[in-house]
Parts: structure tokens; sequence; C-alpha cells
């Protein structure tokens, strides 16, 4: 390691820059100084949200904690301290849990260089062992319905990620693939009645499966690889600050999105090169330390995605002036690149419209499978069962029973009034 002094140190000095700017940003935020990125959080640093920001800080936090423990360097600990102090603020003040989670283990590894698990002793270790595992299960049952909607994404996220072409579908068309996979899934039946409810329309996955996905497998193999790899080399040679960096991050990307952020990817890149550049040989370190920043490079500049909000407000605001042709044809051009089944419901609503039954039909029942658990979808098979162009009795009442017997998800006076037309239709049916 001491090859790379300058090299560890330049990486050490950015990290803190990144964790420092993005952890004085979040106090500036939290007492109101600064305006944050979206009003529904107190505090989202660079970042849109609070989770991704929580996760950012997660990363560095571990080698931070190391420094407070171990670092020689005045200024060096002394930036340790501010940075562990303040995610002992901020990180909290988030709820992340995931950032919470990455924490502790980044945390323990890093200053697992001060005590030996064989000191600790076999009864020790099971304490541990058994508060960790109770830990974990009071988080799942917090937020039992959302810890199974991820659940379920994994599933058929990682069922996708198997069935894509060896390069992938390319990082704007997860989303669709992914919602398309999804439609397949509850379509073949297999999908539980806690799927069902908890059944979403992620625009991210898991970043492993992620990149799966959009790179395919060998890619995502790859930078499993360099981050095992670099986590091993870190550990042997007694660098647990970048080990427990690693760690930390290896847990951010299995249960957040830091790839959809340049800043996280950078970050990422440098704590993985931290690791690498452990390594005594320097063969190992710098080819690694290529590899990382060439893949890095790459990323950056063929991770476009698409504006889908925008896109979708335009040919929404074309169906409702009734340019139902022409708004299907942005919409169509949408699709592969999201999992919304709003734009599935735009869709058969204009060919409705255009009087094209069976094509309204055929995407008005990929939402249903997309999401069944959504009311909308089979409120719109109604009404078009209902049309005379479309007419079809017996299918309009099934719909209208469906629209009575389901349940939502959120109670709401739109719900309320899709139910009192199914009851009419059915009343009037009898």
């Amino acid at each position: 390691m001491k090859k790379y002094r300058i090299q560890i140190s330049l990486v050490v000095v950015m990290l803190y820059c990144i964790g420092l700017w993005e952890a004085m940003t979040g106090v500036m935020q939290l007492i109101g100084s600064t305006q944050n990125l979206h009003d529904s959080y107190n505090i989202t640093g660079s970042f849109y949200n609070s989770g991704p920001y929580a996760c950012c800080l997660a990363l560095i936090f571990p080698f931070a904690l190391h420094d407070v423990n171990s670092s020689h360097n005045k200024f060096q600990k002394l930036a340790g301290w501010v940075m562990v102090l303040l995610c002992a603020i901020l990180i909290p003040a988030t709820m992340s849990r995931t950032a919470i989670i990455a924490c502790c283990i980044g945390g323990i590894i890093a200053i697992s260089d001060k005590w030996s698990l064989k000191r600790l002793g076999w009864i020790k270790l099971l304490i541990i062992g058994v508060s960790c595992v109770t830990i974990a299960g009071g988080i799942y049952f917090i937020k039992k319905n959302s810890a199974d909607g991820r659940f379920l994404m994994w599933k058929v996220a990682a069922q996708t990620a198997i069935e894509v072409p060896m390069t992938g579908v390319g990082w704007a068309n997860v989303a669709g693939t992914y919602g398309e996979a999804q439609e397949e899934y509850f379509a073949s039946g297999n999908g539980t009645e806690q799927e069902i409810m908890v059944a979403d329309a992620p625009e991210y996955v898991n970043e492993y499966l992620q990149v799966a996905i959009a790179y395919g497998p060998a890619v995502a193999i790859m930078i499993v690889a360099l981050i095992i790899g670099g986590f091993i080399i870190a550990i042997r040679n007694n660098n647990y600050g970048f080990a427990g960096c690693i760690a930390a991050m290896a847990t951010v990307m299995f249960a957040s999105y830091p790839l959809q952020s340049p800043l996280f990817v950078v970050a990422i890149a440098l704590i993985l090169i931290g690791g690498w550049l452990s390594s005594p040989s320097s063969i190992i370190g710098l080819t690694a330390t290529a590899i990382i920043i060439v893949m890095t490079c790459l990323f950056l500049t063929h991770s476009e995605t698409r504006d889908i909000r925008n896109g979708f407000a335009v040919a929404h605001s074309l169906h409702r002036s009734r340019n139902y042709r022409k708004s299907n044809t942005l919409l169509l051009d949408l699709l592969p690149h999201t999992a919304d089944p709003m734009v599935l419901n735009i869709i058969g609503k204009n060919y409705r419209a255009l009087g094209m039954c069976d094509s309204a039909e055929y995407y008005l029942q990929k939402s249903v499978n997309r999401c069944p658990n959504r009311l909308y979808p089979h409120y719109l098979l109604m009404q078009l069962y209902g049309d005379s162009t479309c007419l079809n009795p017996s299918a309009q009442q099934r719909e209208a029973r469906i629209l009575l017997d389901m349940n939502e998800k959120i109670p709401s006076p739109a719900v309320d009034e899709m139910r009192m037309e199914a009851q009419s239709i059915l009343k009037r049916n009898k």
C-alpha cells in the first residue's frame, strides 16, 4: 500500500470532499438556510430525495469511523470526527433503512482491526448473531408490504436478467423490460395474493440486476468480481477503512439505486480504487484501477435515460385535446422505457376513442397484468365493453364485479365513483 500512498491520499481527499460537501448541504437544508430539491423531504443534499442522499453519506461513514479510531494524521482524524458526527445527525433524520444498515455493516468492518472475533468467544458471537437476526426481522415487519414489494421486484428482475440478450437491453430500456416481465409473471397465474397486493411499477430495480438487464450478465459478474476482489484485498492488507466502505457500498447497491446519480457513481469508483490500491502488487492495483476508471467513464457516457414524465405529459395533453393518433405515437415510443401502467391506460383509451376495440382491450389487459392491484384498468375495460362499437355485456359485468370485490390500496373519492358506476351497471343488467 505504501507504493500508492499519494494515489490513496488523493482518493481519500476526494471522498471526504464529497462526503463533507453533502453533509454540510444537508445541515443547511435541515436548518432552513438552503432549499432542498424535493418539497416532500427535509433533507436531500444534491439528490432528489432523502434515501439516496443518506446512502451517499453511508458510503463514506465507515472510512471516517476508521479514521476516528486509527488515523495518526491529525487533519484526517479531525475530518473523520466531523464526518461521523454529521452522519450521526443526518442519516437518522432521513429514516433511510438501507443507509442505517449500510452504516452498521460498514462501520463494524471498519473498526474490526481493533478487536478479534476469536477473543469474543462463542457466547458473545451467538448473542451478536441473534441480535442481528432480531433487528433484521424488526426492520422487515415495520414495513412488511414495502419489503415484500422489493422481494417481488428482485424475483421478477432476476428471471428477466437470465432471459435478456448477452449484451443486455440498454440502460434506458430496463424499466420497460421489467414491466413486460411482470406482466408475463402475473398473466401466467404464478403470482400469490400477497404479491398481487404489493405489485408496483418501479422505475429502477436492484442495481446488480439493473446492470445485468441493461448490459448483460457478463458485465454484472465483472462488477461483482471487482467489489468482492477489492474487499478481499483491502482486508488482507489491513485497509479496514476501505473494506468497510466497500461493504457499505455493496449493501447500498443491493437495496437502493446509487447508479442513478453521477456523483454516486464517482464515489463508488473511488472506493473501489482505494480497495484495489491496497494490493502490494503494482500490476494488480494499477490494472484494476484502469478497469474501474474505464468502466466508470463508459457508464457515465452510456447510461442516458428518457424523460418519461415530460413525454407522458405531452402525450396526455394530446389525448385530452382528442389528438388520439399523435398521442399514441408518442406513448408507444415511451412504452419500452417505462413500467408505468398509466401509459398503457392512455394508449387503451386512445384506441377506444378511435373505435379500435381489439387494440384497446389488448393494452388495457396488459395494464391489468402489469399491476393487478390497480382498479383503474378494470374500470376502463368496464367502460370499453359498454361502448356500442365494443359491446360485450358479460365482460362488462365481469369487470364491474372485479371493481366491487377488489381491495383498493388507497381509498379515494375516485374509487367510490368507479364502484358506484359498477353497481349501477350490475343493477341495470339483473
